[in-house]
């Protein structure tokens, strides 16, 4: 079932539609403001967009390299 939430993401307020709970979903966006957040204060002239997609690409590497050792570790287990 979907759950509508309303987040605000570095004082962005978005709409979400989601299968997962509310206090899950605000604490995704509490990290993602946090991280955006960090960025935009500690490097002057990163406004919120670029830290967003740096933040999504940081993620996105995270994820993929997960991916990747799993993938690695069930080779191992074979």
């Amino acid at each position: 079932m979907k759950n509508n939430h309303k987040l605000n993401i570095a004082g962005v307020e978005l709409p979400l539609s989601s299968d997962h709970d509310e206090k899950y979903v605000q604490a995704l966006a509490s990290e993602l403001s946090r991280r955006i957040g960090n960025m935009t204060l500690s490097q002057a002239g990163v406004s919120k967009l670029e830290a967003a997609i740096v933040c999504a690409l940081d993620l996105l590497d995270e994820n993929y390299r997960l991916q990747l050792e799993i993938q690695n570790m069930k080779k191992g287990n074979k």
